[in-house]
């Protein structure tokens, strides 16, 4: 049995790694792509152009917030991979922000092979150890972030503020299930991490306590970001909005997810009493904010790497 699996296992490696299975595997991502901005497109136009436009937010605070959310992450990561490399603040500053747009613009984990590639030409550092950081980081911050979310999941859905079951029309069996898995897979992590990263135990205890502020923060002031925009929508509201947000953002691989997270916000705005074209000004003045600071930030940084 094992041998037939291997066997499969190599072919389809092989079929992945030849040009009609990358360009399959195009196809499907543009494909996907394609249904929900298309569905996006359908939803936007049901609530009103000029609805959504008479919508987007006005209050400064708004974007204000959108900055400090933005920069969170790359910031956070200075601290984090200083631990274990030695770079220019600057430099580094650059280099994480490249990552962001690449992992959300392009693909998942396309900026941890820009930074790894980065690292050996521009580090002192062996390129195993270079590897290991990355790797480390990674699993610490997948961790911290699956943990919190099923902490924040199961408390929204413990006080009763998240209708969380029927919207998504999942029994509490399913739920129990994958949440006793996802904890038995923290627990074996936990037990068997000496395996599986190669970072010593303070470095890893402080990587995940910044990684998990920030995660802590980040949710706390999207929320705040919504509520000073629309402040007489109630907090279970956005409770929902935020579960949907930590659902989308745990789904690896996944193009276009922030089109899929507004998609998914504007849906549920319709079980719910709040309007959806205020949903869909917050949503879209996001993600129009986010790709348009993603590409002046890109092109800068691209040019003066160009000159250098």
């Amino acid at each position: 049995m094992l041998p037939a699996i291997n066997n499969i296992k190599k072919k389809w490696k092989v079929w992945q790694e030849s040009p009609r299975g990358k360009l399959s595997a195009k196809v499907l991502r543009y494909a996907f792509m394609a249904v929900i901005i298309g569905y996006l497109i359908y939803q936007i136009i049901e609530i009103g152009w000029q609805n959504i436009l008479a919508s987007l937010p006005t209050t400064p605070w708004f974007y204000l917030l959108f900055v400090v959310l933005y920069f969170s992450l790359p910031i956070s990561e200075q601290f984090i991979y200083r631990l274990s490399l030695k770079f220019p603040f600057w430099a580094g500053f650059r280099v994480f922000i490249e990552k962001k747009i690449l992992n959300s613009d392009v693909l998942g984990y396309s900026g941890e092979a820009y930074l790894y590639i980065w690292g050996k030409k521009n580090l002192e550092e062996e390129h195993k150890h270079i590897f290991n950081v990355i790797k480390d980081n990674n699993i610490i911050s997948s961790f911290a972030s699956t943990l919190l979310a099923i902490l924040l999941l199961t408390i929204f859905i413990y006080v009763g503020q998240v209708n969380f079951l029927d919207f998504f029309n999942i029994s509490e069996t399913v739920l129990i299930v994958v949440s006793a898995l996802a904890i038995l897979a923290i627990g074996l992590g936990i037990y068997f991490r000496h395996y599986i990263i190669s970072m010593d135990r303070n470095t890893a205890i402080k990587v995940f306590s910044i990684h998990s502020l920030r995660i802590i923060l980040v949710y706390s002031l999207k929320i705040v970001q919504w509520a000073v925009v629309l402040p007489l929508v109630p907090l279970h509201v956005w409770f929902v909005f935020l579960s949907i947000r930590i659902i989308v953002s745990r789904l690896p691989f996944m193009p276009s997810a922030d089109l899929l997270f507004v998609s998914m916000s504007l849906e549920a705005s319709k079980y719910m009493d709040v309007s959806g074209a205020g949903i869909a000004g917050i949503m879209m003045a996001t993600n129009f904010l986010t790709k348009t600071m993603s590409f002046i930030l890109y092109t800068y940084f691209a040019s003066k790497f160009r000159q250098a």
